[in-house]
């Protein structure tokens, strides 16, 4: 098994887990992404294998920025089949159903249905296991919803998330959505119970990132760490050679001219930065600075 891993945010849903010389894009939509701090060639550069996830083809999974990654580097996508008048056709796109299971560049991929539309992705890659939700989750208001609808819900929910018989998920991105009310986070909290992943990243969580924030203060157990990635490509690089993995955040690590870093301070780590066989040899995490002294 690999012993490390970098899991970076961009927006949204959207996010890298860099794997050795293994790359993964999950959910990448890039409008609200300040253009310094978007996917760049930089960052595809040294990686063997690249593999694009396209959950469903809404404007909240799927950017049409995507296509423009393949010039001249190893990538492949893989987006529903039912998604395919949408997406168009594309050279190295591979369409999947639910239910199946594919190997794409040494990277095994299950695809598991939602609760709305799309795919949910079970990837695994040197030995790591990696579950990304796409718009699985318990989609309900109970301010609004009638009870039977609300029992519909969740019947579907729990049905799905009992047919992923996986032994262990290592790294797993989940909906903690706001527009939910009260009960925002009753799908997350179920999937931790049921499925304990080791370490568990809120996403859709629009533009209230104390959500994340504030759910990972609260939602730990003896066996998943919840960590908040809020900013664009903030990074958590983690290190699996102990239980449970140890999670350093690019934020909190960074040192910017010799001062901690504040929130404001821009982030432009380089993804390939994190290729190296060891990255926890640093004394930092690896930065690009785009500030210049005079």
């Amino acid at each position: 098994m690999a012993t490390q891993a970098a899991v970076t945010f961009f927006h949204q849903s959207g996010f890298t887990v860099a794997v050795g010389k293994t790359l993964l894009i999950f959910s990448y939509w890039q409008e609200h992404v300040p253009e310094e701090l978007r996917l760049n060639d930089k960052d595809l550069r040294g990686f063997a294998n690249i593999v694009v996830f396209i959950p469903n083809a809404s404007a909240e999974h799927y950017d049409p920025a995507i296509w423009r990654f393949g010039r001249g580097f190893p990538i492949t996508w893989v987006a529903p089949k039912e998604a395919a008048e949408a997406l168009g056709e594309h050279p190295g796109l591979r369409l999947i159903r639910k239910g199946e299971s594919v190997r794409v560049s040494g990277v095994e991929i299950r695809a598991y249905p939602t609760t709305d539309t799309g795919l949910a992705f079970m990837v695994k890659i040197s030995g790591v296991h990696i579950f990304h939700a796409g718009d699985l989750n318990l989609w309900h208001w109970r301010e609004q919803s009638t009870l039977r609808e609300i029992t519909r819900s969740e019947d579907e929910f729990y049905r799905i998330v009992s047919q992923i018989d996986e032994d262990r998920i290592d790294i797993c991105m989940f909906p903690v959505d706001p527009n939910q009310g009260g009960f925002y986070d009753a799908g997350a909290n179920h999937f931790i119970m049921a499925k304990k992943p080791r370490l568990f990243f809120p996403m859709h969580w629009g533009a209230r990132s104390e959500i994340a924030q504030d759910y990972a203060r609260r939602m730990h157990t003896s066996y998943t760490t919840v960590h908040a990635l809020v900013r664009p490509r903030q990074t958590a690089l983690i290190d699996f050679t102990v239980n449970p993995p140890v999670v350093r955040d690019s934020l909190s690590e960074r040192k910017v001219l010799g001062r901690s870093a504040k929130p404001e301070d821009t982030e432009r780590v380089s993804l390939s930065a994190y290729i190296s066989d060891d990255p926890f040899s640093e004394t930092d995490l690896p930065v690009d600075l785009p500030w210049h002294t005079s």
